[in-house]
């Protein structure tokens, strides 16, 4: 059973969760639409995301017509902030699922003027107006390294206290400038403004470091400056449309979970979250937590996650979108690559077999030494129904057929680089070498990333599919 430690559970990134009422969601075409004077361009560009927990933002491109007017329709399931782009600048508009909002701009001199219509066109229209009005000091795009120089002068204290005056600020003016806004909206954009800047609270300690690129170090501060989470609202499901209290609920997992000072399997985790979480907020960090091991943990474990997170949430809109791609990535991309002798191979040739395929380098020294015990796995199952798919993603083709030889790597040797079907790399998420993958008979995943060869759980998962 594969076990994951605090540092490496989940990769961060903006993710859309489950909004304040989700027995009302649904996915609903959402309409963007307007005029853009005096473009140079006769396109651009819209990205949103049409369900959560996506590593891409969706992208929709648009083109002007003939009066200089433009119309998208998109389904989202939840409120977000999305981006246009026009010309190098990028118009943040505030939608949610089934509005209609106008969107009139004036572009002049590489400036953008902007007007909202509609019946939501006050919300739609904030996040242009905050970021306008903060612009010069805590909007600008020079604040990330004003915050390092922050984190280099100013005791942990006195950093806390800074990161508070930025939240008073935020929400001082938005209370001063609320006129015409929804109830929800504010309150959304309330825990948008105080979480990303609590996210940088309770993160500074590990950040002082890494963002001056040293990793794996953490700063020593006085146990008091995590006082601050006494008053967090920890447990606030309100919060739960806010992707900035999303991301700050998994920031505070993995804060907590590396107090544990321990690693846990899957199903501990899972039992681990009760520590820190109830009601609504547990459910849905627990869906998140599972969608997170889906995409960038072994499929084995989200398998066994998969039972209990649809007990809980059978129903909910956001689960039902989640299990359509947990089902559809079980199936393993097809891909087709040239061979060591000048054949080419496509995945789907070896459907009834089980294919265990290696990707790795002859640059790659773990690779190498996982290489003996590749080779005798190929021997014990030699005559049964499995393939070894031996892919090189060497850009040397000289050196990949010297290092096939000199090492004797039997199975098939296949070739996937920046002009050898790279896509065949991005498809199966390949990030770091040697990976592997196991796929059964009717091209699903077994495990993805599967075992090393060297592992005894390898051939136990091997020996299990072959029964099948």
């Amino acid at each position: 059973m594969k076990k994951y430690f605090f540092n490496v559970l989940i990769i961060f990134g903006i993710f859309l969760f489950e909004p304040i009422s989700h027995e009302v969601l649904a996915q609903k075409k959402t309409t963007l639409c307007g005029e853009i004077k005096d473009l140079q361009s006769p396109s651009f560009m819209v990205q949103f995301y049409s369900t959560p927990f996506q590593n891409n933002l969706d992208q929709a491109d648009i083109k002007l017509n003939k009066s200089n007017g433009f119309a998208t329709h998109f389904d989202i399931l939840e409120q977000q902030t999305v981006n246009v782009f026009i010309g190098t600048n990028i118009v943040k508009v505030f939608i949610k699922p089934g509005d209609s909002i106008y969107l009139k701009i004036n572009w002049k001199d590489e400036q953008v003027n902007t007007q909202f219509f509609g019946k939501n066109a006050s919300d739609a229209a904030w996040p242009e107006k905050q970021k306008k009005a903060f612009s010069k000091t805590i909007e600008s795009a020079s604040f990330s390294q004003q915050l390092l120089t922050e984190m280099g002068y100013r005791s942990a204290s006195k950093f806390t206290q800074f990161i508070d005056s930025i939240i008073a600020v935020k929400t001082q003016y938005l209370n001063n400038n609320k006129k015409g806004l929804s109830p929800e909206f504010i309150n959304w954009q309330l825990a948008e403004n105080r979480f990303e800047l609590e996210s940088i609270k309770l993160n500074y300690p590990s950040w002082f470091y890494a963002m001056r690129g040293i990793e794996n170090k953490t700063l020593a501060v006085d146990s008091t400056f995590y006082d601050f989470l006494k008053v967090i609202p920890i447990n606030e499901s309100k919060n739960l449309g806010s992707t900035q209290y999303r991301n700050w609920l998994k920031y505070y997992f993995l804060f907590a979970l590396k107090k544990q000072n321990q690693s846990m399997e899957v199903m501990n985790l899972y039992v681990f979250c009760e520590k820190l979480f109830t009601g609504e907020v547990l459910n849905h960090f627990r869906l998140h937590l599972w969608s997170d091991i889906m995409q960038y943990g072994n499929i084995a474990d989200a398998d066994k996650l998969y039972p209990f997170v649809k007990n809980t949430m059978r129903t909910n809109p956001i689960f039902l979108a989640l299990e359509n791609s947990y089902l559809n990535k079980n199936v393993a991309t097809n891909f087709t690559l040239k061979s060591i002798d000048g054949k080419s191979y496509t995945l789907s040739d070896f459907k009834g077999k089980l294919v265990y395929i290696d990707f790795w380098a002859s640059w790659c020294g773990p690779c190498i030494r996982e290489m003996p015990a590749g080779e005798a796995l190929k021997k014990k199952y030699a005559g049964k129904d499995i393939v070894f798919l031996n892919i090189s993603i060497d850009e040397d083709e000289y050196k990949w057929r010297e290092s096939v030889q000199r090492l004797g790597i039997n199975g098939i040797n296949l070739i996937a680089n920046s002009q050898q079907n790279p896509e065949t790399i991005q498809a199966y998420k390949v990030s770091s070498i040697p990976s592997y993958f196991l796929i059964d008979k009717e091209g699903k995943f077994i495990a993805s990333p599967a075992p090393r060869p060297s592992s005894q759980e390898v051939v136990q998962i091997i020996d299990s599919a072959l029964l099948k």
